[in-house]
């Protein structure tokens, strides 16, 4: 299966211990919401959310490094536009989103292997033992383990993830045989 996804109750846990930090801020909502490879999310600049009129975007469209595919327009919660406009309104639209103390010097955003540093002290700070099972693919899989729970719409979830084959998503959530013979248990004609 993989790393884990963070459950509802988790994400909004970190969210009390992070509010303040604009950066642990933008990265959990963002990453939430945009379901996104930590390379694409990490590669987002401010154009990407805010329009060139200064506006909050409301969706979100990227095209992805591995796959070379356009994602669909992805919705952006209300959460993560008051997080945009508080922390990047005003900044120049050609700048990352994601920049730690030394982007002013570097231009650059922070790595994936930076990013995975801070999803695990997140996790330990949750109260987490073996923070192993959790990396910035546990933050790709939140909202879609969340939707496929409540739907079990894995080609929804495909399509959201901009992932090639309902196989695919399927081994990315986890779906094992054995809960889609119990899924299929629960419905008779």
């Amino acid at each position: 299966m993989g790393k884990k996804p963070i459950n509802k109750e988790q994400v909004q846990t970190i969210r009390k211990i992070i509010s303040g930090n604009p950066l642990h801020e933008l990265l959990l909502n963002l990453s939430v919401d945009l379901m996104l490879r930590s390379s694409d999310l990490l590669s987002l600049k401010v154009s990407d959310v805010i329009s060139q009129s200064g506006e909050v975007k409301s969706e979100v469209k990227v095209k992805q490094k591995k796959t070379g595919k356009t994602t669909l327009n992805i919705p952006l919660s209300q959460l993560s536009q008051d997080t945009i406009k508080d922390h990047l309104s005003g900044r120049d639209l050609s700048d990352y989103i994601f920049t730690g103390n030394k982007s002013n010097y570097t231009r650059k955003p922070i790595t994936t292997h930076q990013y995975a540093r801070i999803v695990k002290d997140w996790m330990s700070k949750i109260g987490i033992d073996d923070v192993s099972h959790y990396s910035t693919h546990s933050m790709r899989k939140t909202k879609a383990s969340l939707i496929y729970s409540q739907t079990h719409d894995v080609e929804s979830v495909r399509r959201l993830l901009g992932q090639s084959s309902v196989t695919a998503t399927s081994a990315y959530l986890g779906v094992s045989d054995e809960s889609a013979l119990k899924l299929a248990k629960k419905f008779t004609l």
